[in-house]
Parts: structure tokens; sequence; C-alpha cells
């Protein structure tokens, strides 16, 4: 499993990849988003079908491409896919659903309450 320390920031790919692409052209796929994993950013990208994930992240010693293939069924939450590389931050809890497959929103965001 992923372990992800506060310093990380978890991104989700809003736009298609290719699957047959692995670490280094995911890797310039991130670099398209602004986004840099050797610095601790952690990027999703979801498969066109929603039957696979793919997250890629890196430590001290190099990149990480973890993947899951959904086996029942594809994963319950419903993305809209962009044409441009656009990616939307979200938290711990979020990727725990997302790994488990459960359904939730990422539309929908609490804001916090200010005073």
């Amino acid at each position: 499993m992923l372990a992800t320390s506060r310093n990380h920031r978890i991104w989700l790919a809003r736009h298609r990849v290719d699957f047959r692409k692995q670490h280094q052209s995911l890797l310039a796929e991130a670099y398209k988003m602004n986004l840099d994993p050797f610095r601790g950013d952690v990027i999703i990208f979801v498969g066109k079908r929603m039957r696979r994930i793919k997250i890629l992240y890196a430590d001290v010693s190099g990149l990480w491409l973890s993947t899951k293939c959904f086996t029942s069924e594809a994963m319950k939450t419903k993305l809209l896919f962009l044409n441009d590389p656009q990616c939307d931050e979200i938290s711990q809890s979020e990727l725990a659903l997302l790994i488990d497959g459960s359904r939730y929103s990422i539309e929908k965001k609490v804001r916090s309450y200010r005073q």
C-alpha cells in the first residue's frame, strides 16, 4: 500500500492517458500538469473504462508505479474525462475510497468555515 506522509499532495489526472505508458511516459504526463513526483506529488491516472488505475509517486531511491485492476466491475466513482491535461487535488480519504472502488463525488467539496 502507498505510504503517504503529510507533505505529499495527491492529484487525480482528469484527462485520458494511454495505459500502455509506463514510468517515464507517465512522468512526462505529470510534468505536463506541472506536477513533480520527486517533490512529493502523488498522481493517480484512471483508465478510460474505469477498470484500472495507476498511481505514480517517488521516494528517495526512485520512481514507483502502482497499478490496480478492478476484477468484478468498473469503479463506481464517475469521472468526466477532459481533453487537456488537468488535475484535481484529492485527500487521502478520497484516495482510499478510489482504491477500494467505492462511490463518491469529487465535484462537491465542503467549504471550510471561516469567521
